[in-house]
């Protein structure tokens, strides 16, 4: 469904918001303006919990620029979560980054970053070079827009300037909500399996704040719920296409590297 239709089938059929007006100014419950600042929350929202737009194309979501001495770099305000980070160093060879997280890389001593020694893990800094782990923990807010921020590890040298870290990431929508031919002409990036399910956050929305003396069709609370039970039925449909079976990996996934 395009953004209009989306707006059309909110207005008329789920909010039943009609008017048998012939003539003089429209006498709707709800602008359009405010149906669609609340299909846009609907869909974020819903992006938000199921968790099931995964993006590795978008270069401004999906392309970090490395500096020199430089380790954490602010991601795109729509980045909810980074899956996976991809360098290709100087010769050519491509390698996925380790996940990490703070508190190990500040004890992280050796290049088997997270496969160290822990009975001497504060020897000496790895020096600068290429990045074999990233984090995403350093800081969760990095400006007032909630932006995620990815940190890797080492510190990027001279000879990382300017090489791009390739990501898989989890995001929000990122298209705009206004009343405009372009942007009501536009597919939702939502899974048209659950473009009905998204609207019921709007319904919800707008019926939280209705009169229900006017005759509420359905209520507030009513949408709320088949909203969350859509989120819960997305997230296991996520969840199963990405389903892997544990493989033996001596080191991971619950082996160790003794006999």
């Amino acid at each position: 469904m395009t953004l209009g239709e989306q707006l059309a089938e909110l207005r008329f059929n789920v909010l039943r918001d009609r008017s048998n007006l012939i003539a003089g100014r429209p006498d709707s419950l709800w602008s359009d303006e405010t149906l669609l600042r609340y299909i846009g929350d609907a869909e974020r929202r819903f992006a938000r919990r199921s968790l099931i737009l995964r993006d590795s194309t978008t270069p401004e979501v999906t392309q970090v620029t490395l500096k020199q001495g430089v380790q954490t770099y602010p991601l795109h305000k729509v980045a909810l979560a980074v899956i996976s980070a991809r360098y290709v160093n100087s010769v050519g060879n491509a390698y996925d980054l380790q996940r990490s997280g703070h508190a190990l890389i500040t004890q992280t001593t050796t290049l088997e970053s997270l496969i160290w020694d822990p009975a001497d893990p504060y020897s000496t800094v790895l020096p600068p070079g290429d990045p074999l782990a990233y984090f995403t923990d350093e800081t969760l807010v990095y400006n007032r827009h909630a932006q995620m921020a990815l940190s890797v590890y080492p510190v990027p040298d001279l000879p990382q300037d300017g090489t791009v870290l390739h990501l898989r990431t989890i995001r929000l929508p990122m298209s705009g909500y206004r009343n405009i031919d372009a942007d009501l002409r536009r597919e939702s990036e939502i899974n048209e399996d659950y473009h009905l399910d998204v609207l019921e956050w709007a319904a919800y929305r707008a019926q939280r704040t209705f009169d229900g003396d006017a005759g509420a069709p359905t209520s507030a609370e009513e949408h709320k719920k088949a909203f969350l039970e859509a989120v819960v039925q997305a997230t296991r449909e996520a969840k199963r296409k990405l389903f892997a079976e544990t493989q033996i990996r001596y080191g991971a996934n619950g082996f160790s590297w003794e006999r």
